[in-house]
């Protein structure tokens, strides 16, 4: 799996993490407020405190949902500051693997032109 896939798998599981944690306090909360429907004529006081229960349940939904655009968000980050570094590291390994070989053909260059020696044959 390239790079970009991964950074598109771990973005697309995020994602279904986040819905099915959104989807699950939704049914939560539906819960609660049937609960509350069925226990309002004798508990008006309760409902009260419920209705409370409610408002910080909105507002945890709405900080998660704000959490999970924000992790989105540093994930982009780290990601293009990740492919930016490598990159840079491959240009320079890139660099270097050209001067080695401008080095290596020199060597191999200079090694032809020494003269050939003939083996003597002594009688």
């Amino acid at each position: 799996m390239n790079p970009e896939q991964l950074k598109a798998y771990k973005r697309e599981k995020s994602r279904q993490f986040n819905a099915n944690l959104k989807a699950l306090r939704l049914k939560e909360k539906a819960k609660k407020q049937d609960q509350q429907d069925d226990q309002q004529d004798d508990q008006q006081d309760d409902q009260q405190d419920d209705n409370q229960d409610d408002r910080l349940d909105d507002l945890l939904v709405k900080i998660e949902e704000n959490h999970s655009s924000k992790i989105d968000e540093l994930l982009n980050n780290v990601d293009e500051l990740l492919d930016t570094k490598l990159d840079e590291l491959f240009n320079r390994l890139d660099i270097i693997e050209s001067i080695i070989e401008t080095k290596l053909d020199t060597k191999l260059e200079t090694n032809t032109l020494l003269p050939q020696f003939k083996p003597v044959l002594f009688a």
